[in-house]
Parts: C-alpha cells; structure tokens; sequence
C-alpha cells in the first residue's frame, strides 16, 4: 500500500507541475492552434506524459516496486514514440489521413510525410525491441503489431475534447479488471490521465501526437510485458477491425450515430 501512494503521488505532483509548467512553454514557442471556441491554445501537451512516464518509471525501479527488465524496454517505446510524435505535431503534414493516406502520397506521389516517417520508424523501433523481449516469433508479431496498433488508435480517436484520455481510462480500467496484479503500474498511469482530463475536456489544450503516441505505446507496453497471448492476440484483432474500418468510415460518425458512445463522449463537456 505504502508503494501506490509513493507513486500516486509522484504521478499526482509531477503531473500538476508539469500542467503549470509546459503549456506556457508551447504558446512561447508559438506551438498553438485554434480551438472549437475560436481561442488559441498549446498544441503538445502530451510531452507530460512522456515526462511523468519515465520518471515513475525510474523512480518506481530505482525503490525495487519495477523490474530493470520490465521497465527499460518501455521507457525506450516512450522516448522513440514521444519522438515521432513530436516531429508530427512540429512539421505534421495534415493532408493525408490514415496508413493507407500515407502510404499512397509515399508510393505513388513520391511525397514523404511526417504520417510515413512515424509509420516506418515506428515499425523500426517496436520490432527491434521486441525481437529481443520475445521468447518466440509468434509473440514478436503479436506484440508487435499489439503495441502498433495501439499507439495509432490513441491517436485516430483523438478528435474531440477528452476523448482520448477516456479512451486510456476504460483500457486501463479493464487491464486492471483482467489483472489486478499489475496495479503497481496502471494506476500511477490513471493518476496522470485523469489529472489531465479536466485540462482536455475544457478545450484548454491538444495533447497532440506526442501525448496520444506516448498513452499508446504505454497501453500496448503493459500488455506485451504483463498479460497472456490470449488476451493480447484478442486486443490486437479489435484494434485490427477499427484500423480496417476507420479507413472507410468515420469513427466521429460511428459515435454520433450511437446513443451510448455518444453519451460518454460528451461526458464531462
């Protein structure tokens, strides 16, 4: 009990210092865009979690509550995903949407964007991790594309204020249900979030890529290193299916148009 309220309260206070601290720093890098209302607000405020994340990690590690085997491989996925992330709220090319968008501009235009880039380098980066945290190729694949996929969906829902952080909550929320032994790590992780959501949902900021890349990677960290293949090999074939329709719907759509997730997502607004 006494190590969840160590790193409660860590996440809590780096959290709330990291919310007074970097927005200010995004609107004097003039890193802003318009909101909803019309008003200017920091784009990227997800470098937060980047922060937090690792300095839970560390700290968690360094006071014997994670194992250096569990932990450097994820704070390397927050670092190489907090990376591209950055890069795509920097110089993000806007005009082509999903894998397939990208893919077409690279292949058949010849135009390189920064959707491409994250795509490839993030294959790059995940598969070399895994292929040394696996025991088999069959969990190399899963986790692979598990911790992939994960990652862009944080990002495709993240269209509306709050929507990606309540995301985040009912994956973790379920982690926990599925296996509680893992409470060590998810919750200082809930801690940051919903300190955060309050911040998202007024429209006070974006998170950006880099925060939806980084609660992305982080989810599908958790579950590579802690959870069964058959759990994983579940999660991977749903976050496959909305991949696959979300190239010829639209999710925004698919939510206004059902009264439940419809509800939830207004929830809070």
């Amino acid at each position: 009990m006494l190590a969840l309220t160590i790193l409660i309260f860590i996440s809590f206070i780096f959290s709330k210092l990291g919310f007074k601290l970097i927005p200010p720093l995004l609107i004097e890098a003039e890193s802003i865009e318009f909101n909803f209302k019309g008003d200017k607000i920091p784009v990227g405020y997800g470098l937060i979690f980047a922060f937090n994340l690792i300095v839970i990690l560390i700290l968690g590690t360094l006071f014997g509550y994670y194992s250096p085997q569990q932990v450097i491989p994820l704070i390397t996925l927050i670092l190489a995903m907090a990376f591209v992330g950055l890069l795509d709220d920097t110089f993000g090319n806007k005009d082509s949407q999903g894998f397939s968008g990208h893919f077409k501009s690279l292949i058949f235009e010849r135009r390189l964007t920064t959707g491409a880039i994250k795509a490839i380098f993030s294959l790059m980066v995940v598969l070399f991790i895994n292929f040394y945290w696996n025991k088999s190729y069959l969990d190399l694949f899963i986790n692979t594309f598990l911790i992939l996929l994960m990652s862009n969906f944080i990002n495709l829902v993240d269209l509306r204020p709050g929507r990606a952080l309540k995301v985040t909550l009912f994956f973790l929320i379920s982690l926990l249900g599925i296996d509680l032994s893992n409470y060590l790590l998810i919750i200082p992780i809930v801690t940051m979030v919903v300190v955060a959501l309050n911040f998202d949902l007024q429209a006070k900021g974006m998170m950006g890529d880099i925060g939806s890349n980084v609660l992305g990677v982080s989810l599908g960290g958790i579950l590579a290193v802690n959870y069964g293949i058959y759990i994983r090999t579940l999660i991977m074939l749903l976050l496959f299916s909305i991949h696959l329709y979300s190239e010829f719907h639209s999710l925004s759509e698919l939510i206004k148009n059902n009264k439940i997730l419809l509800y939830l997502d207004k929830l809070g607004r």
